[in-house]
């Protein structure tokens, strides 16, 4: 069983340091480089692509917070790429920005002054916590300090990631952003693997790939079979034989199960709400639920055939039945599809209500009732056509793609 590690345990540990991937009004993501937490290091019953790598090395971490925009002037202190860079497109390794200690000690600082209660665990390293601001830093936040705070706070935050915010000014930031403006969600990834570390580095612009059935044996199915036999997927086993994520279970069959999505961030803490709460729920607009097969050797659309119709079908039918049941939400309100290429490689299809448009951009979702009506005409249609999609510039699969293009 995984020791799962908490936001304290890691902020706790005066080696941590910690980096601005991204930072907006709404969102910010920090890289934390981090020693194995003092359980020991993790157990790898669902190993990851770099696991061994890091076993007796620092780890990396990574914190997703649900911010206002007050917080970017601490949150952003700290960037791993210049502005100007992003907005070039030039090359992440080539422009890397050295780690700033003081800036780094400012967000860990920031973030220890609040505590982070559970709301629910993913079957692989993902956590979702709410953080409130703790009671002694409450306690001890100076009133006098909100009536002498000088205009000084209200800088740009391209001033603040030029190095030239002050402590002073930062040091009132810190008291008055954990005072003020409450409790945050967020989530862990801990340990966070190289692909899911470059998957929140600044965007650095898209490519629209064609893949051809020969690309696709070439090179693609080759880097989808290394990732599956890395054993970086072992996780799933977890999910679909109810060892984990027990409580966001909506169905369970021999051929499948359906899950609250982890993306569905606005629903109701799993865990701790009573399930006649969900019904209605003002986070409707989000929903975001989620099936995943059972079989084995489905990675992909491209595996599907005919054979799978039945167990298509069923996923459709069961999972707007039980969305409609546990959520009462009609069926002529959600969207059923699946993604090429998925974020990961086992089989799953998404079920997400009409005003949430999360994931389901025309290079990217195929809705399962034209996937359905496709392999009826033609058992072969997925492994014979070439599909379009959008890859970020620079990720593992990019390079090969584009590599193998070069020739």
């Amino acid at each position: 069983m995984t020791l799962k590690i908490t936001p304290e345990e890691i902020l706790s540990n005066d080696q941590c340091e910690l980096q601005s991937l991204t930072v907006s009004d709404q969102h910010a993501t920090l890289l934390i480089s981090h020693p194995p937490n003092s359980k020991g290091v993790f157990d790898l019953d669902h190993s990851r692509e770099d696991a061994r790598e890091t076993k007796d090395a620092l780890l990396q971490s990574l914190l997703k917070l649900t911010i206002v925009p007050f917080h970017k002037s601490i949150l952003g202190c700290n960037p791993v790429l210049t502005q100007s860079d992003i907005l070039k497109g030039q090359p992440p390794e080539r422009n890397m920005l050295h780690h700033n200690q003081e800036a780094s000690r400012n967000i860990l600082s920031f973030l220890r002054g609040f505590d982070f209660e559970l709301k629910s665990e993913s079957g692989a390293e993902y956590s979702y916590y709410i953080a409130r601001p703790n009671r002694e830093l409450l306690e001890h936040n100076d009133e006098t300090c909100v009536e002498n705070v000088s205009n000084e706070m209200e800088l740009p935050v391209d001033t603040c990631a030029s190095g030239t915010t002050s402590p002073q000014t930062i040091d009132y930031g810190l008291k008055q952003a954990t005072a003020s403006f409450g409790s945050f969600d967020v989530e862990l990834i801990s340990p966070a693997t190289s692909t899911q570390i470059s998957r929140e580095m600044p965007t650095l612009g898209h490519v629209l790939i064609h893949e051809t059935p020969q690309i696709y044996m070439a090179v693609v199915r080759p880097y989808i079979q290394f990732i599956v036999d890395g054993g970086s997927l072992d996780w799933i086993t977890n999910v679909i034989e109810l060892k984990r994520e027990t409580e966001r279970l909506l169905y369970n069959c021999d051929q499948f199960i359906i899950n609250i999505d982890t993306k569905w961030r606005s629903h109701p803490p799993p865990l701790t709400t009573p399930r006649e709460v969900w019904r209605n729920h003002p986070s409707l607009e989000d929903l975001y639920c989620l099936a995943i097969t059972k079989l084995p050797n489905i990675a992909s659309l491209r595996d599907l055939h005919r054979e799978h119709v039945p167990m298509l079908r069923c996923m459709m039918k069961e999972g707007l039945s039980a969305i409609k049941n546990i959520y009462g939400v009609d069926n002529d309100q959600i969207r059923v599809f699946i993604h090429y290429q998925p974020q990961f490689y086992h089989f799953h299809v998404h079920f997400t209500r009409l005003e949430n448009e999360v994931g389901c951009s025309s290079e990217k979702g195929h809705l399962l009732c034209d996937v359905i009506q496709n392999l009826e005409i033609d058992s072969n249609f997925y492994s014979k056509r070439t599909i379009a999609y959008k890859l970020k510039r620079g990720t593992p699969l990019e390079n090969i793609v584009r590599s193998y293009l070069a020739g």
